[in-house]
């Protein structure tokens, strides 16, 4: 399988991806007994900035004082991609557990297929290719994103191969390992 021999298309991010803002919200209490990851705009660490637990993400606010928002606007469920559209603009991960994050996040749900680990890692390959275009000053928020175009290898009737881009993955997977473990075998 090669990618040279496929037919590829652009797409925008709206028709594969529904595109979600993250929480405008001052970072909630960290704590070293926390299991939820607090996603941030870092390019270290998958995006994870810290760790919180459920009662401090409820209790954060915009301001620091008080509730301003209901709890399941602060919470955002896994299996998606999430993009940093602010500081390190334009790295791209795959979150798998529900999470929080800031303002400075964009969380990507794959449309019309469920996101598996191959295909997250394909997609984050091709939308780090995106991240040239924006910068600290021209940040990359959802408004933008819906407008971004994200190529991608085609079948026959000009929807994304989702099954090449998985099997395709999967095969570089186990190149890297048998690369890495060959003086096991």
């Amino acid at each position: 399988m090669r990618l040279e021999d496929r037919e590829w298309k652009a797409f925008s991010f709206i028709e594969i991806f529904d595109i979600r803002k993250g929480f405008y919200n001052k970072k909630p209490d960290m704590n070293e007994d926390g299991r939820i990851p607090f996603i941030g705009a870092t390019a270290n660490n998958n995006g994870v900035t810290g760790w919180s637990t459920l009662d401090a993400i409820d209790r954060a606010s915009r301001t620091g004082s008080g509730k301003n928002e209901a709890f399941n606007k602060k919470m955002f469920s896994g299996n998606c991609i999430v993009v940093t559209n602010d500081g390190s603009v334009g790295h791209a991960y795959y979150q798998i557990a529900d999470f929080t994050c800031s303002h400075s996040i964009n969380p990507l749900y794959l449309k019309d297929r469920i996101l598996t680990t191959p295909l997250a890692l394909f997609f984050i390959v091709m939308i780090e290719k995106q991240a040239v275009s924006f910068e600290y000053a021209r940040k990359w928020r959802p408004s933008r994103m819906v407008s971004s175009k994200l190529m991608l290898p085609v079948k026959d009737d000009g929807t994304p191969d989702y099954d090449f881009m998985e099997i395709y993955t999967k095969e570089l997977m186990v190149k890297a390992y048998l690369k890495a473990y060959k003086h096991f075998y």
